[in-house]
């Protein structure tokens, strides 16, 4: 049984993420162009995925130490392995759209005289 603080501390988390996350969703559908939605998917998506890992790694090592067992190591593996392969993917995901939208940007600026 955990205590009421690192409960505390693992739903404020949970909550955080949850929240994040809906900001990039409403960040996407919302905002007219690529780069500011790039920009808000994101960073929000980032923080939100990594406050939902941080809740998971301390509930994993809370449960490891007052109850051991392989399955909360193994839980705690796979989660920085999925916060790996998400910021990753991001990053990847976030240069080609921005590689993308570069020459649709430079196209469209007019130049004065």
């Amino acid at each position: 049984m955990s205590s009421l603080v690192i409960d505390m501390i693992i739903w404020i988390l949970l909550v955080i993420g949850v929240g994040f996350c809906l900001v990039s969703l409403i960040g996407l559908l919302l905002f007219p162009d690529t780069r500011s939605r790039m920009y808000t998917a994101v960073r929000a998506s980032l923080i939100g995925i990594s406050s939902a890992g941080l809740a998971v790694i301390i509930y994993g090592l809370n449960a490891l130490q007052t109850s051991g067992g392989n399955q909360y190591l193994t839980l705690l593996l796979h989660m920085l392995i999925l916060i790996v392969i998400v910021v990753t993917g991001n990053y990847i995901v976030s240069r080609i759209i921005f590689e993308k939208i570069r020459p649709l940007e430079e196209k469209s600026k007019v130049k004065k005289p």
